[in-house]
């Protein structure tokens, strides 16, 4: 199985699975795609109350054995492409990234997300105390032996009202969860971070402690080290896997004053900062 970035583009130009572009009244689009992938758009609330946010979720789920992609896909695959210019009474978006998983096949390395994953996203309205038209279009892909192309088109209308919790807004604040924070808020001290090797062969240096439980399985997704994303690090654990030394080998050096974003996953936890190159 052989999933290459150039075979998905031209997919991509073709005809896609599409959503209907109906508008629903209520903290839920119906589900577009078909029984592998399909996608809906939630929210948090029926209504809008007096705030001047409203939270809402892109709603992946996936069948067994498919999986789709995080923003940074790897050396397959393609992103989500998600536009909200269609919506009404929105400013502006701000769309968060739960913690991906690794997927090798053949070598390649890719990210993303497999059985249901929500992308939280939290709206800024213009007006508040006004009917607000949330509008999306997403383009994006899903894999398993083969890789499909997707389209849809998502709408929901939220009116204005009392702004009470929607049967979705668990899911919400569950995804929101998974999104990493700094690596203090779970409970992880970086103790030492620096690109080390030399030019033809450059690598990735991570010293992490744990302050609450042991690590089991630390993985590290590096964004900015040219295309794709490096494979899995190397792991030693000491003083009884509180503390985690990961060697990532990296295709090439970042480019001057660019830093390495670093997106850390154990189990259940993780977490995001940034490392200048040296």
């Amino acid at each position: 199985m052989t999933f290459a970035r150039l075979s998905c583009l031209v997919l991509l130009s073709a005809a896609c699975t599409a959503g209907s572009g109906a508008v629903a009244y209520a903290a839920a689009s119906g589900w577009a795609g078909d029984r592998h992938v399909a996608v809906r758009l939630i929210t948090t609330a029926d209504t809008i109350g007096t705030s001047a946010t409203l939270d809402a979720g892109i709603e992946f789920r996936f069948a067994r054995g498919w999986h789709g992609y995080w923003r940074t896909p790897g050396d397959a695959g393609v992103a989500p492409m998600i536009d909200w210019s269609g919506s009404e009474n929105i400013a502006r978006e701000d769309l968060s990234w739960p913690a991906p998983t690794r997927f090798v096949s053949e070598a390649l390395q890719t990210s993303g997300y497999e059985n249901d994953v929500v992308l939280p996203v939290r709206l800024f309205l213009k007006q508040t105390g006004v009917p607000v038209r949330i509008h999306v279009s997403i383009v994006h892909g899903g894999c398993s032996e083969v890789c499909v192309p997707y389209q849809a088109d998502l709408s929901l209308m939220v009116p204005p009202g009392a702004g009470g919790s929607s049967a979705e807004a668990a899911l919400i604040d569950a995804a929101r969860n998974t999104v990493p924070g700094p690596p203090a808020s779970a409970g992880i001290d970086v103790i030492a971070a620096r690109v080390a090797g030399t030019a033809s062969a450059p690598e990735l240096v991570v010293d992490l402690q744990s302050e609450e439980r042991p690590f089991v399985r630390p993985d590290l997704f590096v964004e900015g080290a040219g295309d794709g994303i490096p494979p899995a690090p190397e792991v030693a654990l000491q003083d009884g896997g509180r503390i985690a030394h990961l060697t990532v080998r990296l295709s090439a050096l970042p480019p001057a004053g660019q830093a390495l974003t670093l997106t850390l996953k154990d189990q259940d936890r993780s977490a995001e900062f940034t490392v200048a190159p040296r």
